[in-house]
């Protein structure tokens, strides 16, 4: 049973923090990847390059969309404009499960985080499908499209596990 209703993966642009997480060691995470339309033929031997990371992410996006899924708000932009800056991302898991984020755009990434980390990611400016995904069973994928970022510019986004207050009695009611 998804738990859209009870427990629902909110994403915010929340405040600037100084803090940061302790380094703490992945969790295994379990994410379904559905088969590329890349041959293994094209991969040359460092791995993938920019046309294959690019068709990567975008398929992991599309397949995410093609299931029951919820919608990622748009990046907050954070701060004023840097001089000759690579758009940068801040992506903050203030979940208790590993998270893992693709950016699927011009500089296609892909981000894995554990429990409460945060990390940076660096993109070219361009526009970005992002999808998202917990690794826990309950929580259902979650895409954005068309995120636009600029150059010199840093954004954010937050992940955050929220519970409806009346799912929540209801739950104690149970105990």
């Amino acid at each position: 049973m998804r738990w859209t209703s009870t427990l629902a993966l909110v994403l915010a642009a929340c405040g600037a923090s100084t803090a940061t997480a302790p380094a703490t060691i992945l969790p295994p995470l379990e994410v379904e990847v559905g088969p590329l339309s890349i041959d293994a033929s094209d991969l040359d031997g460092d791995g993938l390059d920019d046309r294959e990371a690019r068709l990567l992410a975008s398929e992991v996006v599309q397949s995410r969309r093609a299931r029951e899924h919820g919608q990622l708000p748009p990046l907050e932009r954070r701060g004023e404009a840097a001089e000759d800056a690579w758009p940068t991302v801040t992506i903050r898991n203030a979940t208790d499960h590993g998270l893992v984020v693709w950016f699927a755009g011009p500089c296609a990434r892909t981000s894995a985080l554990a429990p409460r980390a945060e990390t940076i990611v660096e993109l070219c400016e361009g526009t970005y499908d992002l999808a998202a995904e917990l690794a826990a069973p309950d929580f259902v994928p979650f895409v954005g499209n068309g995120d636009v970022v600029e150059n010199g510019f840093a954004y954010e986004i937050v992940f955050y596990v929220l519970r409806a207050p009346e799912e929540t009695r209801r739950a104690r009611r149970r105990r």
